[in-house]
C-alpha cells in the first residue's frame, strides 16, 4: 500500500516549523488601559512617584523616552509604588520632556503612562546687589520639578551675558557654571547643587555668580548717571528651552571700587529691579 508523506507540523519557541520551512510568529503583548493599572503620579523633588492600583501585580516598572524608546530605569518588583530619579543636578541632566513615559509589566499583559510634560520658570524679583551681582527668585510654573540649567543677565545692563534666547546661543558653553547659586534656605549643602532644583509651584532664591551691574573704570563716569535702563532676565531650563522677563532699573551716586582686586567699580546707589 502506497502512503502519502505525512508533514506533520510543530509549533515552538515562536516560529513555525512546517515541510522544511521556518517562519516568525511575532510575540504579541495584551495592552492594558493605563486606568486599570496605574492610580497616579506625582514629583517629589528629583523623583518622580508612581502609584499602581491595589488589585494589580506589577512584575517590572521601565521608565522610558516615548520618541527614542530609550529605556532609562528599571525596577523589578515594585510593589504598589516605584520610584524613578528623573533630575540629576550633580551632572546638570533631567528626563524630563513630552515624551517620557512609564510601562508596567503585569502577568495579564501591560500599561503605558505618559508621564510627561512641560517645564516653565518665572522669574519673580530681580535686584541689583551692592557688589554689582543680582539677586533673584525663581518659580517653577508647572507640575514637573523645574532645573536650573543656567541664569543670564543681559541687554542694558553694564557687563552682560550672552542672551540665552538667541540663534547663536550655544548652551555648551555654560554646562560647568549655571550663573547662579542658591542662597538663604536653598543655600546648597554638598558639591549636588540641589539648589539648582526648584519643586513643583514653589519658589527658591539665588544670587548670581557673576556681577551684571559692575562696570569698568573706564565707563564710570556714564554709568551712575541715574538714569532708567531696561534689561532682560532669562533662565535656560534644563530640560530645554528658556524663560525672560524684562526689568528696569537706575544707577545713581558715586562709583566705588570692587574690594576683591578686580579692575570693576559699582555705584553706590541703585534703585528698581523686576
Amino acid at each position: 500500500m502506497n502512503r502519502r508523506p505525512f508533514l506533520q507540523t510543530i509549533a515552538t519557541g515562536g516560529a513555525l516549523l512546517s515541510a522544511g520551512c521556518v517562519e516568525s510568529i511575532p510575540f504579541t503583548t495584551t495592552r492594558l488601559e493605563s486606568e486599570d493599572v496605574f492610580e497616579e503620579y506625582w514629583y517629589e523633588e528629583t523623583e518622580l512617584v508612581v502609584q499602581f492600583r491595589e488589585d494589580v501585580d506589577v512584575e517590572r516598572a521601565v521608565l522610558t523616552d516615548l520618541g527614542t524608546d530609550e529605556e532609562y530605569e528599571t525596577t523589578e518588583q515594585p510593589g504598589p509604588t516605584v520610584r524613578f530619579p528623573v533630575v540629576f543636578p550633580e551632572r546638570r541632566e533631567t528626563y524630563l520632556s513630552q515624551s517620557l513615559r512609564v510601562t508596567a509589566e503585569t502577568p495579564d499583559g501591560e500599561g503605558r503612562l505618559g508621564v510627561g510634560g512641560p517645564v516653565h520658570a518665572y522669574v519673580d524679583t530681580l535686584e541689583p546687589l551692592p557688589d554689582g551681582r543680582a539677586r533673584l527668585e525663581i518659580e517653577s510654573q508647572t507640575d514637573a520639578p523645574l532645573l536650573v540649567g543656567f541664569v543670564g543677565v543681559y541687554g542694558d545692563v553694564p557687563n552682560p551675558t550672552a542672551d540665552p534666547q538667541s540663534d547663536s546661543f550655544d548652551p555648551s558653553t555654560f554646562e560647568a557654571e549655571p550663573g547662579v547659586v542658591g542662597v538663604g534656605a536653598n543655600r546648597p549643602l554638598s558639591p549636588s547643587r540641589t539648589d539648582l532644583v526648584v519643586p513643583p509651584g514653589e519658589t527658591r532664591a539665588f544670587e548670581t555668580t557673576y556681577a551684571p551691574f559692575a562696570f569698568s573704570d573706564s565707563t564710570a563716569s556714564s554709568a551712575c548717571d541715574g538714569e532708567e535702563r531696561r534689561g532682560k532676565v532669562a533662565v535656560v531650563h534644563g530640560s530645554g528651552g528658556s524663560a525672560a522677563y524684562d526689568f528696569t532699573y537706575r544707577l545713581e551716586g558715586e562709583s566705588a571700587a570692587l574690594e576683591d582686586g578686580l579692575e570693576a567699580s559699582v555705584c553706590d546707589e541703585i534703585q528698581g529691579g523686576r
